[in-house]
């Protein structure tokens, strides 16, 4: 199964398709956990750190729990942000045959994400906290990052870093739990699928009279 994927150069084309298995909402969510999941960190004395799991809603009460671990989600209302021009197809957001309709959007949903990373030390966490850092920064032609979805359309969404804090309690501390949240800014086109007839433009021009030019235009 595809997961999504970074956008790693400015340009880089982009293949629409007709596969839809999420709402906007679920899919920047399940976009950027899937981005974390392949989180890999060479750690000193050569041991690897990555997250034992990666959730997109809070795992249930009978599920045991693995450390570290990171989970996606938003106690916020997500906005519809009109776009600033007229919904009209776009031969570079087409479908490839034999499909064929037209990706349209008429708004962006915007939403902030929670990340809260679920650790058992501090040395752990800091460790986690700097490479998730470089990895909500890791391009050099725009501040934050683009994923491509292939479970909505293949479209892309687009993510900026917004804040980050250290949770700790005297509770958590007892029960050796070191917790850290970011907030980042989540973006992605709101898609409708429309067909329409590709027109083709045909011109026929009248020269049986020299002095007179017609010009005659044919769709079909």
């Amino acid at each position: 199964m595809a997961i999504s994927t970074l956008i790693t150069k400015s340009g880089t084309p982009q293949a629409y398709t007709a596969n839809r298995e999420t709402d906007a909402r679920t899919a920047l969510t399940r976009g950027l956990a899937e981005y974390l999941s392949q989180m890999v960190i060479d750690a000193k004395g050569g041991r690897q750190i990555r997250f034992k799991k990666v959730f997109q809603t809070w795992a249930e009460p009978e599920e045991q729990a693995q450390y570290p671990s990171a989970i996606v989600y938003s106690a916020e209302s997500g906005r519809y942000e009109e776009s600033k021009f007229t919904p009209s197809p776009d031969s570079t957001e087409k479908i490839s045959a034999p499909d064929n309709r037209y990706l349209v959007s008429a708004t962006e949903f915007v939403i902030d994400l929670k990340v809260e990373v679920w650790a058992t030390d501090p040395k752990e966490r800091a460790e986690i906290c700097a490479a998730l850092e470089a990895m909500f920064n890791p391009v050099d032609f725009m501040y934050g990052f683009q994923l491509e979805f292939p479970h909505y359309y293949g479209m892309r969404g687009v993510y900026e870093l917004k804040d980050m804090q250290y949770l700790d309690t005297e509770i958590d501390a007892m029960r050796r739990y070191r917790k850290a949240a970011f907030t980042l800014s989540g973006q992605v086109p709101v898609v409708n699928l429309f067909t329409y007839p590709d027109a083709k433009m045909q011109i026929r021009l009248d020269l049986t009279d020299a002095s007179v030019i017609t010009t005659e235009v044919e769709v079909s």
